[in-house]
């Protein structure tokens, strides 16, 4: 039977720890006397073992990851402290994890030191799982930790692998989700302020203090990306983890230092059961012609081998060049397209290029006909190229090529995380195999992009 006690969400800025920014403690007081107190809760409920849930470390696209050695260590010296910790692995738990993902086909991975060696990826615990086991030894807690590491999976996959977490455990267990809320909350913050930020960190505040959870999972992944938030898959996972337990929940602090949200949060276990969420099962379907167009296509080819017949996409006999994306929730999973027309109408460009967006990716493998339908596909309709210097660039609604000696980078506007000219074209001459320091040499276009979805 599962022995869940306790569940909490906590933040994991490094300037919680000693010897990190120690003159800017008095900043994030709140913050930490909240972690103390969900720590000292932990403690008091004496579980066998801590789950904790973190969005950083070694982080894969297509899977959930928890190491499976015996022992797992880690320290907080890249940040100027000598805190340094080392923890018994619950292998057990994580054996038993494995089994019931493996049941219900979810993507949730035991990760080996030599799987990781040959991946070049770092052994050691990552700050996101560090901080809150840090808490709990100053609490005085002593027990076994199991470490999971998100992967870039859309909400329900999320949510069910935390319903597979409650249900690993053989002793009694606390999970915790490490995560920080937006990095945009100001201009001081590490990414350039925006309005979705603030809104976010409300939301997310607000649904929690309301119980309003399928507020959280119904949180448009574009919305999340112009946040720059890293905690929201930990804290789905987490209520995963809860799935039609009923419990109560208290926000113990909020607040938003250096443009950076730190919240932290309790969920006690009532008795009772709760009703299940439900995550979204699939992307919405397009209300565009452009759109539905592309997903036709593409299902059309899956299923015969052979491209759509454009006889009935008159409305789509201009030219033009078009991009075809899809995107597994925030996580792009296929992405090809043409700057200028090569097919006689936009609708046969359309066609083609959905099609190689599915199938010819170099990045990804082929798209399966069942997972088409987890996929929301969008189509990026270019405007002609118009030459262009540095000074008129502009991400938010223009696009730019980027062209040196024979090569060519180009990215689409209005990207979350692109909020700059210089972000903008850095990427676009890294796309294109141009060296930096040929910047100046490097010849600019810009391009209007009319998006459909």
């Amino acid at each position: 039977m599962p022995s869940l006690l306790f569940a909490g969400f906590m933040p994991h800025p490094p300037l919680l720890v000693e010897g990190v920014g120690d003159e800017m403690k008095t900043e994030v007081a709140r913050t930490d006397a909240a972690c103390r107190q969900l720590a000292e809760r932990v403690a008091e409920l004496a579980p066998e073992t801590v789950v904790v849930v973190s969005p950083h470390g070694p982080v894969f696209a297509d899977a959930y990851t928890m190491p499976d050695w015996q022992r797992l260590s880690g320290d907080f010296n890249a940040f100027g402290s000598t805190v340094s910790m080392e923890w018994e692995n619950d292998v057990r738990y994580v054996k038993r994890a494995m089994e019931l993902a493996d049941e219900n086909a979810l993507p949730l991975t035991a990760i080996s030191r030599q799987q990781l060696s040959s991946l070049r990826q770092p052994h050691a615990l990552d700050h996101g799982t560090m901080l809150p086991l840090y808490y709990l030894e100053q609490a005085g807690w002593q027990g076994k930790v199991a470490c999971v590491r998100i992967g870039g999976l859309p909400p329900r996959e999320c949510y069910r692998i935390g319903t597979v977490l409650a249900r690993a455990s053989a002793g009694p267990t606390v999970i915790i989700a490490s995560g920080d809320l937006s990095h945009c909350l100001n201009d001081q913050a590490p990414s350039p302020y925006n309005p979705a930020g603030p809104e976010f960190d409300a939301g997310i505040k607000k649904a929690l203090e309301k119980k309003e959870f399928q507020s959280i999972l119904d949180m448009p992944p574009e919305f999340r990306q112009r946040a720059a938030e890293c905690g929201w898959r930990p804290l789905v996972t987490l209520l995963g983890s809860l799935d039609e337990i009923n419990v109560s929940t208290q926000v113990l602090s909020y607040e938003g230092p250096f443009g950076v949200g730190y919240l932290v949060a309790s969920f006690e276990l009532q008795p009772g059961k709760a009703a299940s969420l439900v995550p979204a099962t699939a992307a919405p379907r397009e209300q565009s012609t452009h759109a539905r167009l592309a997903r036709r296509a593409i299902e059309h080819y899956l299923a015969t081998g052979q491209l759509l017949n454009a006889a009935d996409a008159e409305e789509l006999s201009s030219r033009a060049g078009a991009f075809v994306s899809l995107k597994s929730d925030d996580q792009l999973r296929g992405c090809i397209g043409t700057v200028e027309p090569a097919q006689p109408s936009l609708a046969e460009e359309i066609i083609v290029n959905a099609v190689d967006a599915a199938t010819k990716d170099p990045r990804f493998e082929q798209v399966s006909l069942e997972e088409l339908s987890t996929l929301r596909v969008t189509v990026d309709v270019l405007g002609p190229l118009e030459p262009a210097k540095f000074k008129d660039l502009d991400p938010a609604t223009k696009g730019v090529v980027a062209e040196w000696k024979g090569r060519r980078g180009l990215l689409l506007p209005d990207l979350p995380g692109i909020d700059d000219g210089e972000q903008q074209l850095a990427i676009a001459m890294e796309k294109g195999g141009i060296p930096a320091e040929r910047r100046q040499e490097t010849s600019l276009y810009t391009f209007t992009v009319e998006r459909f979805d």
